[in-house]
């Protein structure tokens, strides 16, 4: 690398790898430091020539990009698109953008303008940290995708604006449209704008699905729809995009909520949902219409106002100490039910709203999503509700961590996040202690448990002598629960179920896990930039939750042996060898002995793992039945992963198979 040709090709590669780790992986091996450093130290800078004179217009020579009929109810669905395989995504609210790569660089951006032309924004284009500016491989072809602005830069940048007395801007869609359009791409870059491709309008070789379109642009370095960034204070939930075969309104409505429900997770602005047939040649054979895809159409949700009065704020403190302010409101109808509370998120929200107690809001709810407050019907009070300055339930002063909206407890021996840490851990998404519900854990407390050492310790003498045998059997058979849920049972932030099950799965302990996590480090410090085979606990869970993961078990490590002593911590001890134990499997089809989630738990018993998808690090697919499931089949068949039935399941956990009723049975 002597010449400043090879610099600028060795620094362009680094920072092209680093920013794909960061903006579409959502993790990083370099700090924010290094990073800034060889950023400075690049000439290029991803920043293209500031325009002088507008955009120019290009046709799309390669069909019109169109836009999506809007669809109201499930019926509308099926009438559509009819009884066929087809994948659920979001629809992002933001501004179209069509990518042309030639030899696999870069070579023109342009948005959808009318359909038949739109403006050429390369060089702001370029200034996108998820666009790549080289994919990998020489391949020559169009992905289509959309720009948008996260709610988290949002909220950030009118913070600034604020401070600087200029205008705030209106919601991240006009903000990500607006900045698209601006005529300096390095004031697109302080923007800092995000892209995900959902389409290509190249034909690939062994992309046949929408599925596979998601994969592929994966592959090639993009963010896609399956990897879309959560809110701060999410740690995990399912995810939006989805495959299934359409077979009546019901599973469909229910596919629907759910995916409506996953959607508000994202750290991004979505209005509705996004269906497609999942075969492209079934896209080709359709065509399109005068305005829309015949083969696609968008799923809107009516998002009905009503106004009411807040007639008081209800401050909750969580088991992390994040403090939650609900809205109290005047009882009012609304999408069929009865509304009476509402999340106000945090204080910048409430700042943003303008409200205070006694003023007349608008409330809004969209399908089976929480109800919320979206704006000022009438001014009635004077300026606008403060958060306490301290715990509501300890008198603790209240913090704000530089670079958070939210507000924090910090005392961990406040009542109320004592009792969250304890719910928690007896909830269905940890130890999963029958009949240990919140009147239970109160009366625990009570009675002095306040760790999840004192909560195997106690004697529950005191409990009623039915309450006393459930609690007494539920807490017994937490030592045969699965690693993963006895990790999920400490509630540390951020190591969510998926996160804790590909621990368990991976390492006996945390202990080995952060053993292996030096050896590695060293490795790959003495060998430099060269990328070492081991994956790492930090590589598995990301950065900042394996900071919290060291922060904890610092902080906990009496706590941790005796847990290890009550319940067992390590996996080889108590538990055993179990059968499944680091395979994943996905899961398709009708099964004989239950529902999906049946099938789920006992893989997961059996040490096993799920993945919603068939991909080449799925070590097998478990068919129920040959009714669904033909596309995951195809896909196993494809990347050679080896497909099993019902049966040969149960036979290598080494267990009987029992038989439910026929009624029982879902599809997935």
């Amino acid at each position: 690398m002597n010449t400043p040709g090879q610099r600028i090709e060795a620094l362009r590669s680094l920072l092209n790898q680093h920013s794909h780790e960061y903006y579409v992986l959502d993790r990083s091996t370099l700090s924010d430091t290094d990073y800034d450093a060889l950023y400075r130290d690049s000439p290029t800078q991803r920043i293209g020539a500031k325009s002088t004179s507008g955009f120019k217009k290009v046709k799309h020579t390669d069909g019109r990009m169109l836009s999506l009929e809007n669809i109201r109810t499930p019926a509308d669905v099926i009438k559509y698109l009819g009884k066929q395989e087809v994948v659920i995504e979001p629809k992002l609210d933001g501004v179209s953008l069509k990518l042309i790569y030639v030899k696999g660089r870069l070579q023109q951006a342009l948005t959808r303008g009318d359909g038949t032309e739109g403006d050429d924004v390369t060089a702001n284009a370029r200034a996108i940290r998820t666009i790549p500016l080289q994919i990998t491989g020489p391949f020559s072809l169009t992905v289509k995708g959309e720009v948008y602005m996260t709610n988290t830069v949002f909220t950030e940048l009118n913070k600034a604006r604020a401070a600087a007395k200029l205008e705030l801007l209106a919601n991240p869609r006009n903000a990500a449209s607006g900045a698209v359009k601006l005529l300096d791409p390095a004031e697109v870059a302080a923007s800092r704008l995000s892209f995900v491709a959902y389409d290509l309008s190249t034909e690939v070789e062994d992309v046949s699905t929408q599925k596979d379109v998601a994969e592929f642009l994966a592959e090639l370095g993009f963010q896609n729809v399956y990897n879309l960034p959560l809110q701060p204070t999410v740690a995990a939930c399912k995810p939006v995009a989805r495959c299934f075969v359409i077979t009546d309104e019901a599973t469909l409505a229910a596919q629907i909520a759910e995916a409506d429900a996953a959607r508000k997770c994202l750290d991004l602005p979505t209005d509705g949902l996004v269906f497609k047939l999942n075969s492209l040649a079934a896209h080709r054979e359709l065509g399109v219409g005068n305005k829309y895809p015949n083969y696609a159409c968008a799923f809107k949700f009516a998002e009905e106002q009503v106004a009411t009065t807040l007639i008081g704020v209800t401050i909750q403190i969580g088991r992390t100490g994040q403090v939650t302010p609900v809205a109290e409101l005047k009882p009012v109808a609304l999408g069929g039910t009865v509304v009476r509370r509402a999340s106000l998120c945090n204080q910048d929200e409430v700042n943003r709203l303008n409200i205070n107690v006694g003023d007349e809001v608008l409330v809004q709810r969209s399908a089976e999503v929480v109800p919320k407050i979206v704006g000022v019907a009438k001014k009635a009070a004077k300026g606008v509700y403060k958060l306490p300055t301290t715990c509501p339930c300890c008198r603790t002063p209240l913090v704000r961590p530089e670079g958070y909206v939210d507000s924090f407890c910090p005392n961990a021996d406040c009542d109320d996040r004592v009792f969250g840490v304890l719910y928690h851990a007896c909830s269905k998404e940890a130890l999963d202690i029958d009949g240990c519900g919140e009147a239970m854990v109160r009366s625990l407390m009570e009675h002095g448990v306040r760790t999840l050492v004192q909560l195997f310790k106690v004697d529950p003498q005191f409990l009623k002598p039915a309450a006393r045998r459930s609690f007494e059997a539920g807490r017994a058979a937490c030592k045969a629960q699965p690693l993963w849920r006895k990790y999920a049972a400490l509630g540390i932030e951020g190591f969510g179920r998926t996160g804790c099950q590909t621990v368990a799965s991976r390492w006996p302990s945390l202990t080995d896990a952060f053993t292996e996590q030096l050896r590695i480090e060293e490795t790959r410090l003495n060998v430099g930039t060269v990328k070492t085979p081991e994956i790492a606990l930090s590589d598995v869970v990301g950065p900042v939750v394996y900071g919290n993961l060291i922060e904890y078990c610092r902080a906990h490590r009496e706590e941790l042996d005796e847990l290890d002593s009550l319940i067992g911590m390590i996996d080889g001890g108590q538990l055993g060898d179990l059968p499944l134990k680091g395979k994943a499997c996905c899961i398709t089809g009708l099964f004989e002995s239950g529902n999906r989630r049946c099938i789920e738990q006992l893989v997961e018993d059996a040490g096993g793992l799920c993945k919603s998808s068939v991909t080449r690090k799925v070590d097998f697919l478990i068919q129920g039945g040959t009714e669904t499931g033909n596309n995951k089949k195809a896909d196993a068949q494809r990347l050679g992963v080896p497909v099993i039935s019902e049966h040969q399941l149960y036979a290598m956990i080494g267990k009987n198979r029992p038989t439910v009723e026929a009624t029982t049975k879902k599809e997935y």
